[in-house]
């Protein structure tokens, strides 16, 4: 996982990709999709790289597609933004 980034970076660019997400189908449980984006020194998500499966493909793919729509990230509190950050959603925050 990357380092260099404030304690609550991580749960602000989860923030900012929740909203994005788009899955309605039912769910058991609370699986968790673990992804990898890299990013420009502007924020912008440069790609996306499904690191481990929740095991449900529907929701693999809802996280991916919300991390496409996000597009870009704010900087972190000291205005830089991390190369690269491991990002684990889940249908229920």
């Amino acid at each position: 996982q990357s380092r260099g980034f404030s304690a609550g970076y991580a749960g602000r660019i989860a923030a900012r990709v929740r909203p994005n997400i788009t899955f309605t189908d039912p769910i058991e449980g609370n699986p968790k999709a673990v992804v990898e984006i890299r990013l420009g020194p502007d924020g912008v998500i440069l790609s996306k790289r499904l690191v481990t499966s929740s095991g449900n493909t529907a929701w693999d793919d809802a996280v991916l597609r919300a991390i496409d729509k996000t597009e870009q990230v704010p900087k972190d509190v000291d205005g830089t933004v991390p190369r690269t950050m491991i990002l684990e959603l889940r249908p229920q925050p």
